[in-house]
């Protein structure tokens, strides 16, 4: 999740304006009783069932309780919650920044590839529903390990019988597109050719999704290498409640893993070997680490080799307390090489490409240029590390940031985001070749996916932008109580003190704020009149849950509530045309 407005991994969900604010808003009136919602006000079962049961069922394995937010967000498909000028309007532009926390299929569902001649069957295309969690135990399975209770089950179709898997592949890469959804590639279905055939010469599933709700980078990743939903691997947000109550990061914060609870596959194949398996990563950040493991910090755990990107210094790094960086990586003079070479693409050396400045930290690592420098580490690693060279099994993790980076800043439909899946298409392509010369072609297994699809300007599909942080000041006015702790694209924290004292009903915030419409959460510098009426006049929410909703769910409760009344909503159906990408 990126917060816009902000440090990507530091900046706070309400801005100092918001938080002076609600400070101020609330004290005049404490000592009047508390408000109930308004009256119309949709019930939960009503939002449950327009919402429908796949969109329940996803939000219900990713509620952690007392790390979710209190109050969460379902925005009508196409609605961003995002922080904006309200400016904009007056200038008659569209802000392309955007944030994907949502459960509407469009960035619930990824590709999902599996390769490897000797151990994958090839040319099979599945359209059966299967999610994320399900990569951990195929991989088990492909090791003949016991791996515990995952959510996800084995993906059978797409393995050959274990009768013919005569040993071991030597070495199990797992690589993530971050962003990089079916949306954006049927967005740009000429930049993947490397991925697209992989599919061909493997098992492909057009049926899958990340598993859980909402679509963050850091529960997502742990989905992927725990096998089980953030209720079990309690890595629900990108930020949420710390067991000392307060709010704040709470996937890999500054490479920390202790918040991870549940056991990566690779820390179990590790813990069963002694340490002895290589096991590393390549990502860019540390809500990526989630798809490896804990390092030190596992069970019987070592330092496994992790490399991340530090953008203020820019330069790799790793927390060397539990990972280790390894010693050889490309220095700086290697992404400024390629800087230059972008730079010259429109003929001028001047700095800019397509109008962004190739001096700023803030976009370097959404270009193609970062793309080809994560590549040279990737070459180095594998390179200079022992990765695949003997009969125990290794494990690489690959997290291939720009998609996602790019689409933030400048959406998934600019042509700048077309360079970058390219790019790192042409990375994905560089590693096969590479693993072929050093595993050798039948020696290894590949597995290709995303963590989340993205957000094209929601204007283009008749979405508005929500402000969280006026929604939280219209739950402080309504409420007259200052009851918001923090906002963020998927929900509120509520301040539960201030709420049991004043006898406030959570449900009754959920409630009140499904009621807002656009009008109601413009920010202060936007011309209401600059709105046509019927969507000033529009809610902007398909549904608002407390957490305690959420977390009350039983399977009875999921299976009782029918199919969306949003085609964003169906999560598990058939998907047509997925596969006729593939065939390009």
């Amino acid at each position: 999740m990126i917060i816009l407005g902000g440090r990507t991994s530091r900046a706070r969900a309400l801005s100092a304006t918001a938080t002076l604010v609600l400070a101020l808003a609330a004290p005049a009136c404490t000592n009047a009783p508390p408000k109930g919602p308004p009256d119309g006000a949709p019930t939960m079962r009503q939002m449950a069932d327009a919402v429908g049961r796949d969109v329940m069922v996803h939000l219900q394995r990713g509620y952690v309780a007392g790390r979710s937010p209190e109050i969460t967000f379902i925005p009508n498909p196409w609605n961003v919650v995002v922080r904006w000028s309200g400016r904009t309007l007056a200038e008659g532009r569209r802000d392309p920044r955007s944030t994907h926390p949502t459960p509407w299929d469009y960035h619930q569902r990824v590709p999902l590839i599996i390769y490897g001649p000797g151990y994958v069957r090839a040319g099979i295309v599945s359209n059966r529903s299967v999610d994320l969690t399900s990569l951990a135990p195929t991989f088990a399975e492909l090791l003949g390990m016991r791996f515990g209770d995952t959510d996800g089950a084995v993906l059978e179709e797409g393995l050959l019988p274990a009768a013919r898997r005569a040993q071991r592949p030597r070495l199990i890469v797992l690589v993530a597109y971050d962003g990089g959804g079916w949306n954006l590639l049927a967005q740009w279905p000429g930049a993947w050719p490397e991925q697209r055939g992989l599919a061909a010469r493997g098992t492909a599933y057009t049926n899958a999704t990340i598993g859980s709700a909402p679509a963050v980078t850091a529960a997502i990743h742990a989905n992927m290498g725990t096998g089980v939903y953030p209720r079990r691997h309690g890595l629900s947000e990108n930020v949420g409640r710390l067991p000392d109550g307060t709010v704040d990061e709470i996937y890999f914060n500054r490479g920390d893993p202790r918040l991870l609870e549940a056991e990566t596959v690779a820390d179990g194949w590790d813990r069963a070997n002694g340490n002895r398996p290589w096991v590393g990563l390549l990502g860019y950040e540390s809500w990526h680490l989630g798809m490896m493991g804990k390092g030190a910090e596992a069970r019987d755990g070592d330092r496994d080799v992790g490399v991340l990107w530090e953008r203020e210094q820019e330069r790799f790094w790793i927390n060397e307390d539990v990972y280790d960086l390894p010693g050889s990586l490309p220095g700086r003079d290697v992404l400024d090489r390629h800087l230059r070479e972008l730079d010259g693409v429109d003929g001028a050396l001047d700095e800019v490409w397509m109008g962004r400045d190739l001096t700023d930290p803030s976009v370097v690592p959404g270009t193609s240029a970062f793309v080809k420098y994560q590549g040279d580490a990737l070459g180095e690693i594998l390179n200079s590390e022992p990765v695949g060279r003997d009969e125990l099994t290794d494990f690489l993790f690959v997290e291939l940031k720009p998609t996602d980076f790019g689409g933030h800043i400048w959406n998934m439909v600019a042509p700048e985001e077309e360079e970058v899946l390219r790019a790192q298409d042409q990375v994905l392509g560089d590693l096969i070749d590479l693993l072929d010369q050093r595993v050798g072609a039948d020696r290894y297994v590949l597995a290709v996916t995303a963590d989340h699809g993205q957000t094209p300007i929601p204007e283009t599909k008749g979405g508005v932008r929500i402000d969280p942080d006026v929604v939280g000041l219209r739950v402080v006015e309504y409420f007259r109580r200052p009851i918001v702790e923090r906002t963020s694209p998927s929900g509120i924290f509520l301040d539960m003190d201030v709420v049991e004292d004043a006898g406030i009903d959570p449900e009754d915030v959920a409630r009140y704020i499904a009621t807002l419409r656009y009008r109601d959460v413009l920010p202060a510098d936007a011309d209401v009149d600059l709105v046509p009426s019927e969507v000033a006049d529009r809610r902007v929410f398909a549904a608002v849950f407390p957490g305690a909703f959420i977390a009350s769910l039983r399977e009875a409760d999921l299976s009782s509530f029918g199919e969306s009344a949003f085609p964003e909503g169906d999560l598990t159906g058939p998907v047509v045309g997925f596969a006729d990408l593939l065939t390009g």
